[in-house]
């Protein structure tokens, strides 16, 4: 009895069942993955902002990120330097990239890679809300250096950026409980 079908089917039914709670869209076009992700938080804007924009701390909390720092000096672009591994079926694949970084607080920051072991990698964050609440969406084309597999790859992609959105999302909630008057002038990196 061949049990690798089996396996395979397990491994889409434990994809497609993962935690729906925050809307993730995958979408493959040619080489290029298409991300996509709407998340809702309760907390204001400015504090979604500044826990999206503390970029030494991430590894702390996203799941698959082995490192997260900045690696430019004071006044100079800021450029965000990233390691992690992507977990692609049985495979597990390093990612090692450096990113310009380019913010607009408290709203909006746009990322694009500029070294790295993807093919291109580039996205962004836009923040909007009220004070108890906020919106944050987030847009990616990646191109990977490695092969994906078509049909069972986006699925994978998926489950891993919605395991990142719901861990992003934990943090903001534990943030705003643990600091419920946060002020907008605290800042999450410091630009000087």
């Amino acid at each position: 009895m061949n049990l690798r079908p089996l396996g395979l089917l397990g491994l889409i039914a434990t994809c497609a069942s993962a935690s729906a709670s925050t809307p993730v869209e995958v979408e493959r076009v040619d080489s290029v993955v298409r991300v996509s992700a709407t998340i809702e938080a309760r907390a204001s804007p400015e504090l979604c902002f500044a826990v999206l924009t503390d970029f030494d701390h991430m590894a702390d909390f996203l799941p698959g990120l082995k490192s997260s720092r900045l690696v430019s000096l004071p006044g100079e672009p800021l450029r965000l330097r990233q390691v992690g591994r992507s977990v692609l079926g049985l495979s597990s694949l390093a990612i090692d990239v450096t990113l310009a970084v380019t913010l607009d607080p408290p709203h909006e920051f746009t990322f694009t890679e500029v070294v790295g072991n993807l093919r291109q990698m580039r996205g962004r964050w836009h923040v909007a809300g009220d004070p108890t609440h906020c919106t944050i969406d987030y847009r990616a084309e990646i191109e990977p250096n490695f092969w994906v597999p078509p049909l069972i790859g986006p699925l994978l992609i998926k489950r891993q950026v919605r395991e990142q959105v719901d861990a992003l999302v934990a943090e903001i909630h534990r943030r705003a409980q643990a600091a419920p008057t946060y002020s907008p002038s605290a800042k999450a990196i410091s630009l000087s």
